[in-house]
């Protein structure tokens, strides 16, 4: 089997910065016309990656990117040491821009209008995702140029980021499998995607609402549904059309185990370093765990300001997706006291009750949605 080389998860830290390339036309294109060795980047937010790619903008695995060569990627980080709340800042913009179009016209053409100093639009491409991420802190690139028109290789030649050694490594023959199989994230992508068309057909079918809103965020439906509260129905109609709000049934399907906690503790047994199966498995909740809490307090928050029922459908999702942290971190625990992984298990359970605070919130909003029956009253008609 040819040798393949991916990303080591476990050592990535968030806000880090992956550029990567390809052995095709359009990667090798990318770097010939911009003298670098990479044509793509994604930022880790913890838990995912966050990338802007010709779909759209949307979250990845690390654990799908193969690269033929080791040359290939490589993993930048600030120089700089950033606060915790440099990093929610700057994770926290990559996940608004989820379901931005692709800004193919400005990425290709980066270059020419950067010079022509031309005013870039609310799409996305790779690079600019990246480097808007960071201008959230008002970040010092010292060498960048415009954030709206860089490319991999000037955010590869940025002298405030420095190259993480040791991350690059060469991917293990079952990596490569995991790699080829179905990604349920696709499915969610497009399904989001879809729907988000949906919007924006709506919108530019009303010259009104055409010359007033640019739909490109699920942020920027928000902001439709407070001023035009009429559409409401049709917006919740169209999310329910595929299936973006039962996402969270996807990973009960590929990865049985974590939801049942005999299956849990069998896979620890038989894991060739337990320990390291079972702290990634713990890992990858926290981050979920953060951003689901933050989702609820504000959908709850939306929801008794307007009412809507978008919102509300919303909330509901979250919820879910809380309730699925929940369950995993209650199997991780069991899990661990069984084979006598106590740290992990005890780490798993205050987890649990952190998150047990806006569970209960959101529950009590879902169980009485007049709660923002007269705030959707009171949104102008």
């Amino acid at each position: 089997m040819e040798q393949k080389y991916t990303i080591e998860r476990s050592l990535l830290k968030r806000g880090d910065i992956i550029l990567t390339a390809e052995n095709t036309l359009i990667s090798k294109g990318v770097r010939v016309g911009t003298a670098s060795r990479y044509s793509h980047a994604s930022i880790w937010v913890g838990g995912t990656l966050i990338e802007a790619v010709q779909a759209g903008v949307f979250s990845k695995n690390p654990q799908r990117i193969m690269l033929d060569k080791q040359s290939h990627g490589v993993v930048l980080r600030s120089r700089k040491p950033l606060a915790e709340e440099e990093l929610d800042q700057i994770c926290r913009y990559a996940h608004t821009q989820i379901g931005s179009l692709y800004a193919l016209d400005e990425a290709t053409l980066a270059l020419p209008r950067r010079l022509m100093k031309l005013e870039s639009t609310k799409k996305q491409f790779c690079s600019r995702l990246v480097a808007l991420a960071y201008t959230q802190i008002g970040y010092d690139f010292i060498n960048l140029g415009s954030p709206h028109y860089c490319t991999p290789g000037k955010l590869a030649r940025t002298k405030a980021f420095q190259v993480v050694p040791g991350i690059i490594r060469e991917a293990l023959p079952g990596e490569v499998e995991f790699a080829k199989s179905h990604d349920p994230i696709k499915k969610n992508a497009d399904d989001t995607f879809e729907w988000l068309a949906k919007v924006r057909t709506l919108v530019k079918s009303n010259p009104e609402l055409n010359a007033m809103f640019d739909i490109q965020t699920v942020n920027d439906v928000d902001d439709l549904l407070v001023k035009r509260p009429e559409l409401d129905e049709v917006v919740v109609g169209f999310l329910h059309e595929n299936d973006y709000l039962t996402y969270f049934n996807h990973d009960m399907k590929v990865n049985t185990y974590r939801y049942n906690p005999d299956l849990m503790t069998f896979m620890l047994r038989r894991a060739p370093d337990p320990v390291g199966f079972i702290e990634r498995e713990l890992q990858k909740e926290y981050s979920l765990a953060q951003r689901h809490s933050q989702n609820i307090d504000n959908s709850i928050q939306n929801y008794l300001s307007t009412g809507l029922n978008y919102v509300m459908e919303h909330l509901k999702l979250y919820q879910n997706l809380i309730n699925g942290v929940w369950v995993r971190l209650n199997h991780i625990a069991i899990a661990s006291e069984t084979v006598g992984i106590t740290p992990v298990a005890n780490r798993a359970r205050e987890l649990m009750s952190e998150i047990e605070g806006p569970m209960e919130r959101g529950m009590t909003v879902i169980k009485n949605p007049q709660f923002g029956q007269m705030a959707k009253m009171a949104l102008p008609a």
